[in-house]
């Protein structure tokens, strides 16, 4: 009975006697690691009974959090309004005017009723070149209140230059009006008006086969690791068969394989042949074959004589027709 298993394995994975040993023996080690828990569940269980302690515990725990949690939210989720109103309990009343918000100092804020902070707030806003060009502008300063633009904005009065044309109080000028001297040389001299240009690349071509990383690299996005990488994975795939074979390479995206295909030309592809009636497990290293289908290629080899033409390896039970279509023009007999 053991001699006929042995001997199935053998045929349907193309095992030598020594891998179909180790594989029944594999076998014996997966089936006693699937039914060890289920012996654990026989042996007797000699542990004391934690559960009441533990939940008492755990709700004393939960009840902790509670209280800390209650403790700790009016300060976590307070408003900054509230707290810095608080810090000003004897600020003075408002007091109303007319008022240009890129001009007032934050006393002056404080004076239309806002807390000092955020007058100085706009104050810094200000001074790192903010400017408010119309009423609606100052409902973006953060933690504005709406309350507060609401009862501000009758007084706000923005100049009409500044609305029509970006006038910037702080520099004089408008915000379209270049800066003085914007467009003279250190000689005081108006340059003459420049034009871009393009210089158009020179078309070149390579062959995919034939070409190295100086090649490589004159595509657009492909630097020397990855002209290497491309000239190292052709290298061992004994050449390439197709064009899209590039996109087999690690690392090269979808747009600089189209880079490729702009100047890569694949008229005569030649490519190194693998002999499946000769080779050793060694020679048949290749991207497209991983070693265990390798051996069984040859252990299959060994059993049933040489392969009668390229399609008769689809009786390798490890190697699918997808493998062996890739595979194919790089075999002979």
């Amino acid at each position: 009975m053991l001699r006929r298993i042995r001997r199935t394995i053998q045929d349907y994975f193309g095992f030598n006697p020594t891998e179909t040993r180790a594989f029944l023996l594999l076998m014996l080690v997966v089936v006693v690691a699937l039914l060890l828990p289920f012996a654990f569940d026989f042996w007797p269980a000699a542990r004391p009974d934690t559960a009441q302690a533990d939940q008492r515990k755990l709700d004393s725990l939960v009840a902790g959090l509670q209280i800390r949690q209650k403790q700790a939210r009016p300060d976590r989720y307070a408003s900054p309004n509230a707290d810095r109103n608080n810090e000003e309990p004897d600020a003075p009343p408002a007091r109303l005017f007319a008022f240009n918000p890129n001009q007032i100092s934050a006393d002056q804020w404080q004076q239309l009723g806002l807390p000092r902070w955020l007058g100085e707030r706009i104050v810094k806003y200000r001074a790192k070149g903010g400017q408010f060009r119309k009423k609606e502008d100052l409902k973006k300063i953060y933690d504005f209140p709406a309350e507060s633009y609401q009862r501000l904005e009758p007084y706000i009065q923005l100049p009409a230059a500044s609305v029509a044309a970006g006038y910037s109080p702080s520099a004089g000028r408008s915000f379209n009006e270049p800066p003085p001297f914007a467009n003279r040389t250190a000689d005081g001299l108006k340059p003459a008006a420049t034009e871009a240009k393009f210089v158009a690349k020179t078309p070149f071509t390579f062959d995919l086969n034939g070409a190295d990383t100086t090649e490589f690299k004159r595509v657009y996005g492909i630097g020397s690791k990855l002209s290497a990488r491309i000239v190292k994975y052709r290298e061992s795939l004994g050449g390439f068969y197709a064009e899209n074979q590039v996109r087999d390479v690690w690392g090269l995206d979808s747009s600089v394989v189209d880079e490729v295909f702009k100047h890569a030309t694949l008229i005569d592809p030649q490519v190194r042949k693998l002999n499946v009636n000769s080779a050793s497990i060694e020679q048949l290293k290749h991207p497209y074959l991983k070693t265990y289908v390798a051996k069984a290629i040859v252990a299959y080899r060994q059993q049933h004589g040489a392969y009668g033409s390229v399609q008769a390896l689809i009786n390798v039970k490890v190697l699918d027709a997808k493998t062996l279509e890739k595979l194919t023009p790089y075999l002979e007999l």
